[in-house]
């Protein structure tokens, strides 16, 4: 079976012949030293098909894999970190799988541009190696401020705090929408308690240990899919 796993954006169509894009032609044919007759994966935002590599740079589905199952939805917001924190963040999250990712603005936040777009590799090469469909939606930064005042509230909070330590035992029906927020290594100011004070949401507690921004990301939302029950 191939393991090879490419993200096209774009429609995917038995016997199409597909061109591939001046970098993923290098990735197959200089990287992974694929050659004419090797077989792949290839997925869209849809589903995943078996394709086979035609001469030159071009691939051509053959047989339908799977279809794109939402299972989960996740939003994870994370305050302004270090961007290699940030790149290892985008691409942990991504391989556990949520569907959008949010950078938000704080009081003990870094003051940092982040590219956008580089970030997006990032987040499709995880998808690619980790078996994965979804592809999440990365957002620009946000207000915290403004992003709480403007909150959906069928949407539920879970605030992780570094000050709450006591060991919730959360669980939620599958059909329940949640967003996780994760602060930065100072922690939530004494402002922005306030603020997620004045709308419903859960504290979890990640434990005992101080945990870097990027470390908390990956427990908190591999404990959010461990929550959800059918």
């Amino acid at each position: 079976m191939p393991r090879i796993r490419l993200y096209l954006k774009k429609n995917i169509s038995k016997d199409e012949k597909i061109e591939l894009s001046t970098h993923d032609f290098h990735y197959l044919k200089n990287v992974m030293r694929k050659k004419e007759d090797d077989k792949i994966l290839i997925f869209n935002d849809k589903e995943e098909w078996f394709a086979k590599i035609l001469s030159e740079n071009y691939l051509q589905p053959f047989k339908f894999s799977r279809k794109k199952i939402h299972k989960e939805n996740i939003w994870i917001y994370f305050s302004l970190i270090k961007k290699r924190n940030i790149d290892y963040l985008i691409e942990k999250v991504s391989e556990i799988g949520v569907e959008k990712i949010i950078p938000i603005e704080t009081d003990f936040s870094e003051r940092i541009s982040i590219k956008i777009d580089r970030l997006k590799k990032i987040i499709i090469e995880a998808v690619e190696q980790s078996n994965s469909l979804i592809i999440p939606e990365l957002c620009n930064p946000v207000n915290l401020k403004s992003t709480l005042s403007n909150w959906d509230s069928d949407r539920i909070i879970i605030l992780c705090d570094e000050q709450h330590k006591i060991d919730n035992k959360i669980k939620f029906s599958r059909e329940k929408k949640i967003a996780i927020f994760i602060g930065p290594i100072g922690g939530w100011s004494d402002k922005e308690r306030i603020l997620f004070d004045r709308i419903d949401h859960i504290k979890l507690s990640l434990g005992e240990n101080i945990l870097k921004a990027d470390t908390a990301a990956i427990l908190a939302l591999s404990k959010a899919k461990g929550s959800f029950y059918d």
